[in-house]
């Protein structure tokens, strides 16, 4: 019986990919809260920092919640007009802003010492900052990316991005489950029903060579008693041979007698063998080898019976 193989369900392969999404968003969360826990924190990527927009200082042309990609270094005279990023940037009136995003207006030189003076697109005061404190020029802004990272950064992020994908991947793998027991389940009914039919074949197999061993050994007694009997005719024959070879019977004639006394064993003979060939055929398709076993012993013990009564003969018709 060979193995049956089962089929992955549709509700385990979408478990799987639920799986692979829960693992990419949470490594997602995780990669954004440590980048983005601080809103003075510009994370540095290949020559370029990362920056938050966490207020409407810059709007409208930087909305609240965009990122920016800026290029680390600070701006030369022909870059006045341009958004840059500045760390620890103080207001007036003690206001203190942190890392943020300001208008680069114009480069002064004080005292012998070079500032930048910043200020935002929804004020008309500005500020002075010193070289050491400009992180970048803000070339890029990107307001979808941002919107997302500050959502993966809240409690709605973390049911969105981990919790939901969580929730799906158990229902679908447990779905899935419960129809590879179901497949297992069937499998198992088809496999007993099987299993009663080849004990059903056997029986009859069996009950078929039975019948055959038993019409054998008809046929087979029925054989000797038939050899019996011609061997009792011959030798009543041989008795009568001098007084009939007196009253004028021909030798050769009684040689033909013989022969006709024995036809009806050559007879008998291939219709055995031609019972024995059909049998043979029967259990080959029927693929019992242990019928086979048998068939090939009876047909051994019948040549062995047949050269048995051939050897019988012999000996009779050279004395003749």
């Amino acid at each position: 019986m060979g193995n049956e193989e089962t089929r992955t369900s549709p509700c385990k392969v979408l478990g799987i990919i639920f799986l692979i999404i829960l693992i990419l968003s949470a490594a997602f969360v995780a990669l954004v809260h440590i980048a983005f826990k601080n809103e003075n924190v510009t994370p540095s990527i290949g020559g370029y920092s990362l920056y938050l927009i966490h207020d409407d200082y810059m709007s409208p042309k930087i909305k609240k919640n965009s990122l920016i990609f800026a290029t680390n270094g600070k701006p030369l005279q022909e870059d006045i007009g341009k958004v840059v990023i500045a760390d620890d940037v103080s207001g007036k009136n003690g206001i203190t802003y942190g890392t943020t995003a300001m208008r680069f207006v114009d480069l002064v030189n004080e005292d012998n010492q070079l500032f930048y003076e910043l200020k935002f697109d929804n004020s008309k005061d500005s500020t002075m900052v010193k070289g050491n404190k400009i992180v970048g020029i803000a070339n890029y802004q990107f307001e979808l990316i941002g919107k997302i990272i500050v959502l993966a950064n809240s409690t709605l992020g973390y049911i969105i991005f981990i919790g939901i994908p969580a929730i799906l991947m158990i229902i679908f793998l447990a779905l899935g489950k419960h129809s590879k027991t179901k497949q297992l389940a069937v499998i198992e009914i088809r496999r007993e029903k099987l299993q009663v039919e080849i004990e059903n074949t056997e029986e009859d197999s069996k009950s078929s060579f039975d019948d055959f061993v038993n019409e054998r050994e008809k046929l087979q007694n029925t054989h000797q008693e038939s050899v019996s009997d011609q061997f009792s005719d011959v030798k009543g024959s041989e008795i009568l041979n001098e007084p009939l070879i007196e009253e004028g019977v021909n030798k050769d004639d009684l040689v033909e007698m013989k022969q006709d006394l024995t036809k009806p064993t050559n007879s008998a003979i291939e219709e055995l063998m031609k019972i024995l060939e059909e049998e043979n055929a029967k259990l080959k398709e029927l693929e019992l080898p242990k019928a086979e076993k048998a068939v090939q012993e009876a047909k051994d013990k019948y040549e062995k019976t047949a050269d048995t009564v051939s050897d019988t003969e012999a000996p009779e018709g050279e004395s003749k």
